[in-house]
C-alpha cells in the first residue's frame, strides 16, 4: 500500500568550502555543525525532535520537518548567523553555512523526489556559491557566517503570512537559479547585506543568474487552489505552487 506523500518543510545545511578545512580540525567539524546548529534551531524555534527525516552528509545535514515549521525554518539563517560568528571570534575551525528551505510533498520512503531534489539544486547552485564566496572576501575580518537560499514558494508563503519572526522580506535579493536542468526563481539572505546590495552583487559579478527566468504558463503566477481533507492539516496542498498560496498555519 502507497502511503500519500504530506506537504514538508525541507531544510539543507552544508558547510561552505569545507574541503579547505586543514586535516587536523576536519575531525572537529561534525561535533562543532551539531552544536551550532542545536543553537540556532533553539534561538529559531525549530524542535529537532519533530524533524521526520535527518540524515547526516558529511559536512552538513539534510532535514524534513512538518509544513507548519516553515517560518521557523527560514528564521534558522538570521538565528544561526551571531551563533556561527561568536564561535568563529574565539576558535581556530572557522566555520560558515550555506542554508536552503524548501516546501512541497515528500513521500514516506527514500528515494528521489522532486522536492527534494529542488532542495539539493538550491543548496548546490553555483550562483548561490558564488553570492556566498562574494559576501565572505567583503568580510576579510571572517564576520560573515551565513548565508540562505529559499525557492519563490517559501519565500511567499512565509512572507505574505508574517510566520518569521527573525527573518524579513526587506533581507532577501532576488535570484534567477539554474543548477543542471533545475531552473527557478530563488531568494538569497546574507545577514551583514542588504538586498540592495546583495542585488548589487548578484548583477555585477553574476550577470547570468540575475537574468529573469523566462516566464511560461507553468511558471507564471497566479492564485494555488488548496483543498483540504477532513482531518488536521497545515500544509499547502498543491503540486505546483506559483503565486499566491493560502496555507493554514499553527504556531
Amino acid at each position: 500500500m502507497t502511503t500519500a506523500a504530506e506537504f514538508r518543510t525541507l531544510l539543507g545545511v552544508d558547510v561552505i568550502e569545507s574541503a579547505s578545512t586543514a586535516p587536523h580540525l576536519l575531525p572537529q567539524v561534525t561535533t562543532v555543525l551539531e552544536t551550532l546548529l542545536a543553537g540556532g534551531m533553539d534561538a529559531a524555534g525549530v524542535p529537532r525532535d519533530d524533524a521526520v527525516d535527518a540524515q547526516y552528509t558529511g559536512d552538513g545535514w539534510l532535514y524534513a520537518f512538518p509544513s507548519a515549521l516553515l517560518g521557523q525554518a527560514v528564521d534558522l539563517g538570521p538565528a544561526l548567523a551571531p551563533i556561527v560568528a561568536e564561535h568563529n571570534k574565539w576558535n581556530k575551525l572557522e566555520l560558515r553555512l550555506r542554508l536552503a528551505v524548501e516546501v512541497g510533498p515528500l513521500p514516506d520512503g527514500q528515494g528521489f523526489h522532486p522536492s527534494n531534489i529542488a532542495r539539493a539544486r538550491l543548496l548546490e547552485a553555483p550562483a548561490f556559491k558564488a553570492l556566498a564566496r562574494r559576501c565572505m572576501a567583503e568580510r576579510p575580518d571572517g564576520s560573515m557566517s551565513t548565508a540562505i537560499i529559499v525557492s519563490d514558494a517559501v519565500y511567499q508563503s512565509v512572507f505574505r503570512h508574517d510566520w518569521a519572526r527573525h527573518a524579513r522580506p526587506t533581507d532577501f535579493a532576488e535570484l534567477a537559479v539554474t543548477n543542471k536542468e533545475f531552473t527557478a526563481r530563488a531568494w538569497v539572505a546574507v545577514p551583514g547585506f542588504d538586498a540592495r546590495t546583495l542585488a548589487a552583487f548578484i548583477a555585477e559579478d553574476l550577470p547570468q543568474a540575475s537574468a529573469p527566468v523566462e516566464e511560461t504558463d507553468a511558471t507564471r503566477p497566479g492564485p494555488v487552489t488548496s483543498v483540504m481533507n477532513a482531518g488536521e492539516n497545515y500544509g499547502v496542498q498543491a503540486h505546483v505552487i506559483n503565486g499566491g498560496v493560502v496555507q493554514n498555519h499553527r504556531r
